[in-house]
């Protein structure tokens, strides 16, 4: 079966000549679904320095935290993220969420894996929390669970994605300022099931980090309403 579709993709390929979506050329042999292969080597990946709470890219290593993190309180203990959210990243993000491109995930699930492997690997981790999306809301898939099992089957874990609910609807964080943000997912997320987290230590997958609201709320709730011990964070992608 897997043979005919691969056929049936080459036969589609000649017939009508693939382009890559972010710059327009032709799809090379090193293509991610649909990004040529140029465009995807594009993508800035996060390397040290980088902060050690919330994992901005750092430009030097003086200080070990960012100004945002020397007066924000955490819930979380530390985020790390794969790329900076800009440019080809950003622009493939959206792909993957809005333009129904799900063949991104396999490549996102595994740069996800890669990112973890090369910053310490996830050893003390006892499970996996997709962020939920609003179920009145819902697509045909959540994006932050698609990373999720990626991540939990690279590193043998058990993924929960009926653990962490989100309770209220909320706005699009991008709209927003950084106080608005944090006003907006106030008490939007709620456990249930809370004896799946009873004293483990967690790591909760995003797509994006901006200003890290959402983790954030994401982690109280959790340690609010369950006996986890902590919450780690992993985003896809993270701004500057």
């Amino acid at each position: 079966m897997r043979g005919r579709v691969n056929f049936l993709e080459e036969l589609l390929d000649l017939v009508f000549v693939p382009r890559c979506l972010e710059c327009g050329g032709k799809l090379d042999e090193e293509r991610r679904a649909c990004l040529c292969g140029r465009c995807w080597s594009r993508i800035r990946l996060i390397e040290p320095p980088s902060c050690v709470s919330c994992g901005k890219q750092l430009a030097s290593d003086l200080d070990p935290l960012c100004g945002d993190c020397r007066t924000e309180t955490r819930f979380f203990t530390d985020n790390r993220s794969a790329a900076v959210y800009d440019g080809v990243m950003r622009n493939a993000i959206h792909l993957f969420k809005y333009k129904d491109k799900r063949k991104l995930g396999r490549h996102f699930g595994e740069m996800s894996v890669q990112a973890l492997s090369s910053s310490g690997g996830l050893a003390g981790i006892d499970c996996v929390l997709p962020v939920p999306i609003y179920r009145k809301k819902r697509r045909d898939f959540n994006q932050s669970e698609v990373l999720a099992r990626f991540i939990g089957e690279g590193f043998g874990l058990p993924v929960h994605s009926d653990v962490l609910v989100r309770s209220k609807d909320t706005r699009p964080q991008h709209e927003l300022s950084r106080g608005e943000r944090r006003q907006n997912v106030s008490g939007a997320f709620s456990v249930k099931n809370r004896q799946k987290l009873d004293s483990a230590s967690i790591l909760l997958v995003d797509d994006i980090f901006t200003t890290g609201a959402t983790a954030n709320e994401c982690a109280a709730a959790i340690l609010s309403g369950s006996n986890a011990k902590l919450v780690r964070v992993f985003t896809l992608a993270r701004g500057e």
